[in-house]
């Protein structure tokens, strides 16, 4: 919709600049919730320097995995021009890679500097729905993660995007999904006060995101996303998740209630 802005004479990318205004605001949405300075200030910002790395390499690694099929197919056209090979470097990223990388980033600082992950969690799990809502955003400037063809209410027809197909109405998913991370920031937020550990803030919103990303993705059209028997790549991902937590809970669950029953009858 609109990719870059002038400031002054100077060029801004608005996908970068959502994304450095969506760190931000979870910094200071972090630095807030740390009322209880169970945890340094410092080590919440460093944790989110280390975490912001370990995002953008995890979603760049996953993205290429991706493309590996299509790499292999053109072999020969990217040996034969280099400048495609940069085009695909410089393309798109996937969430769930930068979310496997952040938290793992944030992980090793944790260990290294002897950070209480469960007190940096509590502070830094609500916030990750916000700066994806503004990653989003930024998606929908780009025109990156656009739409199905869709000719309805409150569609978006793109003139200047580099990525998405011009002068065709699309479905607005990209800002759908800033309104559903938006929302499950605001539900997070809420819950923390409840949640008995951090995992099961963890586990609140990996289920709320999972489901969510994979009835979403039935309003992408963009195709560079990797599709197994007709479902994306980050669907796969999503049903993965949602299966694994419910085996889990259910395994818990079994778990605690032998050791009721052992427990009366002992």
């Amino acid at each position: 919709m609109l990719p870059e802005i002038y400031v002054l004479g100077q060029r801004v990318v608005l996908y970068g600049l959502m994304i450095v205004l969506g760190i931000t605001a979870g910094i200071l949405t972090a630095l807030v919730l740390n009322k209880e300075k169970l945890i340094k200030n410092e080590d919440i910002i460093f944790a989110y320097l280390y975490g912001a790395i370990g995002a953008v390499a995890g979603g760049k690694i996953l993205y290429l995995l991706i493309e590996i099929p299509r790499i292999i197919t053109n072999f020969k056209l990217f040996l034969d021009n280099p400048e495609y090979f940069q085009l695909l470097l410089s393309g798109g990223f996937v969430f769930y890679g930068s979310l496997v990388g952040g938290l793992l980033m944030v992980y090793l600082y944790c260990r290294k500097y002897n950070v209480s992950i469960p007190a940096l969690s509590m502070v830094i799990i609500p916030t990750i729905p916000l700066i994806h809502s503004f990653g989003r955003i930024g998606c929908f400037f780009a025109g990156c993660c656009y739409g199905i063809g869709y000719d309805g209410i409150a569609s978006i027809t793109f003139k200047n995007s580099p990525v998405a197909p011009n002068g065709v109405p699309l479905f607005p998913v990209q800002l759908l999904e800033s309104i559903t991370n938006l929302m499950i920031f605001i539900i997070l937020i809420f819950y923390r006060r409840r949640a008995r550990s951090y995992k099961n803030l963890i586990v609140l919103y990996l289920i709320l995101y999972s489901l969510a990303r994979f009835v979403l993705e039935f309003f992408r059209g963009d195709i560079v996303r990797g599709f197994i028997f007709g479902l994306s790549t980050s669907q796969w991902i999503s049903l993965l998740i949602i299966v694994a937590i419910s085996v889990y809970y259910i395994k818990s669950t079994l778990i605690d209630h032998l050791l009721r029953e052992n427990s009366k009858q002992t």
